[in-house]
């Protein structure tokens, strides 16, 4: 399956020039973690708790004054829209991020892609692929 089919559309996004204390909201409304950094219409960076917590509070600067663009997490990491959610999942956890920006041929962003969401999609897979097979072996057969 595409990563398209379960991304979050329109993806959680700010403009690099945006406050820290201005983007959590957008931070928090979708899957709480993270939100694409744009500059204009392009991705430039991600902006997740992590980076928050580490850049932020850790060295003591204000999010109401500190921008995006000075703790972001540059470049943004990202995937096409052509993706399969199996080589996704495999690169967040090859690489240890929790979210992705999908990206056109153009390199226009498209959706976003939080593990969490990989993980109900694979877990819904599995549901249905338990159920069949359970009713497969529970089925009796002809004249049984």
């Amino acid at each position: 399956m595409k990563v398209m089919k379960i991304a979050t559309v329109p993806p959680p996004a700010v403009q690099k020039e945006c406050t820290i204390k201005d983007a959590i909201p957008a931070m928090t409304s979708r899957h709480g973690c993270a939100v694409a950094v744009m500059d204009g219409d392009r991705i430039v960076g991600t902006l997740s708790r992590d980076e928050v917590l580490a850049r932020i509070v850790n060295s003591g600067l204000n999010p109401a004054s500190a921008k995006v663009g000075e703790i972001m997490d540059s470049p943004a990491a990202t995937v096409s829209t052509e993706t399969e959610t199996d080589e996704a999942i495999r690169w967040m956890f090859a690489n240890r991020k929790c979210y992705l920006g999908i990206v056109d041929e153009r390199g226009v962003l498209k959706g976003w892609l939080a593990i969490c969401s990989l993980f109900e999609d694979h877990v819904a897979d599995l549901t249905r692929e338990l159920d069949s097979l359970s009713a497969y072996i529970s089925a009796d057969g002809p004249g049984g």
